[in-house]
């Protein structure tokens, strides 16, 4: 995955967010929420992020190992 991409959502987002505001961050519209939903759920695999609720993640301060 590029780090730049990570970057961008983690300087541009706070510690809580919605799928919508990534969207924003991203500059990708409604009908394309299905690639930022496979997007969540890599940065969910490997540590960056947990979901709260259904439309709304939270970042982790730290990467699980």
């Amino acid at each position: 995955m590029e780090m730049g991409l990570y970057n961008n959502i983690k300087d541009n987002l706070p510690i809580q967010f919605s799928i919508f505001q990534l969207m924003s961050v991203l500059g990708i519209d409604a009908s394309q929420v299905r690639k930022v939903r496979n997007l969540l759920k890599q940065f969910y695999m490997q540590g960056y992020i947990k979901r709260i609720s259904k439309n709304m993640y939270q970042k982790n301060k730290k990467k699980k190992d």
